[in-house]
């Protein structure tokens, strides 16, 4: 597990412009800080939908997981349906993926095994 969360941004342009997070290292309460005010970022910038790129997750904490929610809510607050339009995560590691199944996550936010699929989803 590492101490420390690399954020890089892109663009991914299909029916609507999607903003990639790329995360790689450890998503807990040292990083989750970290995610939340990248994603802060990339919204006050203009970003209307994520992709949470988690296939260098190394490690997911609980803390990760409140930072995940958290940036559902920045972006769709007033939102109350059951699934996140506006964050989808892309192939998370074993490790992430097996925390957001136990949690339930899966049921919440949509999860793509590949960019072209979760760029299409939005």
């Amino acid at each position: 597990m590492s101490e420390n969360l690399q954020i890089g941004v892109s663009r991914e342009d299909g029916e609507k412009a999607v903003t990639v997070l790329r995360l790689k290292g450890s998503l807990d309460a040292n990083t989750q800080g970290d995610l939340e005010n990248a994603a802060r970022k990339a919204i006050d910038s203009g970003a209307q939908f994520l992709l949470l790129d988690m296939s260098e997750v190394d490690y997911l904490g609980s803390a990760g997981m409140r930072a995940i929610h958290a940036v559902t809510n920045f972006l769709s607050p007033d939102d109350p349906s059951l699934r996140s339009a506006s964050l989808k995560i892309l192939n998370p590691s074993p490790a992430a993926a097996k925390v957001f199944k136990t949690l339930g996550f899966d049921a919440f936010i949509d999860i793509h095994g590949s960019i072209d699929e979760a760029v299409a989803a939005f």
